[in-house]
């Protein structure tokens, strides 16, 4: 089956959120797309252990900015369980760890937030570090 050669598509999202990772499955017939579904099941572990680990490189090792734009990245004490690729988790995926010095009062926080964009009508409410 050539690259555009097929007839019917499932696209999974790995979380709730629209920035999740998508798996696109696709076939020519039910049958072949049924058994590929069950296929992509039996891997659903180890996609999600997989997800985890990438939003967790992202999180402990942000894109650089350039040498034109000012550094606008916090250095951050990463819990352990973060480092290791094992942050907790929401029904929309793998929280995102969120630390920082409050403009507001100056005190520290810390805090494990839900993957979907700010002020989601679903969105999860944050978990303290």
């Amino acid at each position: 089956m050539s690259n555009e050669d097929w007839k019917l598509q499932v696209s999974i999202r790995t979380s709730g959120s629209r920035d999740s990772d998508m798996i696109n499955i696709r076939a020519n017939t039910a049958e072949e797309l049924s058994v590929l579904l069950e296929g992509i099941s039996d891997y659903s572990t180890q996609i999600a252990a997989t997800s985890k680990v990438i939003q967790g490189a992202y999180t402990v090792s942000p894109l650089s900015t350039s040498g034109s734009t000012p550094d606008t990245t916090q250095t951050q004490s990463l819990p352990t369980t973060q480092v290791q690729g094992a942050s907790p988790t929401c029904i929309h995926g793998a929280r995102i760890y969120r630390s920082g010095i409050s403009k507001k009062n100056g005190k520290p926080y810390a805090f494990w937030a839900c993957p979907t964009p700010q002020n989601t009508a679903d969105q999860c409410k944050p978990v303290n570090a």
